[in-house]
């Protein structure tokens, strides 16, 4: 008995869900190569991640580390802003400064606090130094600091209307370590510190 005319309407049917089936089919093996693909390069994203977190350098904060204080606008602040900021200077300089630089009396003078250039000249200097030496720093940026920015922060003390020289113009500031180019000692600079610090943080009062 043969087999009457096929319903064209059939045919098409089977012919969409042989179509579809081998779709299905290609999806399948497609998922599968991505699959394997992606578990190969987990582990080096993994990777990657972990290295990023351990090392600032790469612009990634690693977890608990500290941003670097803004910089200090000495005109802005009140008087208790004022004595912090006195405070934090005075730690620098003694702490990492004197040790790092070694400065002698001529390069910066022990009077620096009694004035602007000096307050202003090592506050921007240390902050610099802490952008360097901070989480998002670099070996660049702590090169460029020791190259260009200490050299900056000796010639804006080193000018006509700083301490020519080292030497203060007003007679009371005058040091004999400034004149023998001796060492700046914290001993040297700290009595005039107390005094700045007073006097700024009452103006502000």
């Amino acid at each position: 008995m043969s087999e009457g005319p096929s319903d064209p309407r059939v045919d098409e049917l089977l012919a969409t869900v042989t179509a579809l089936e081998q779709q299905v089919s290609q999806l399948r093996q497609y998922n599968q190569e991505q699959a394997h693909v992606l578990a190969e390069l987990l582990p080096r994203f993994e990777r990657l991640a972990a290295s990023a977190d351990h090392d600032p350098g790469n612009g990634a904060r690693s977890a608990g580390a500290e941003a670097t204080p803004d910089p200090v606008l000495w005109a802005l602040l009140s008087a208790d802003e004022a004595a912090a900021a006195w405070d934090e200077l005075a730690r620098w300089v003694d702490t990492i400064a004197i040790p790092t630089l070694a400065p002698t009396a001529r390069q910066i003078p022990p009077c620096w606090p009694m004035h602007t250039w000096g307050r202003e000249t090592l506050s921007w200097l240390h902050h610099a130094h802490l952008q360097a030496y901070g989480p998002d720093g670099s070996g660049f940026q702590i090169a460029e600091w020791h190259t260009r920015w200490v050299p900056t922060a000796y010639a804006a003390i080193d000018t006509k209307g700083a301490a020519r020289g080292g030497h203060c113009g007003i007679s009371e500031h005058r040091s004999e370590r400034v004149e023998e180019g001796m060492p700046l000692r914290t001993e040297d600079w700290g009595p005039w510190l107390v005094r700045a610090r007073g006097v700024d943080v009452e103006s502000r009062r």
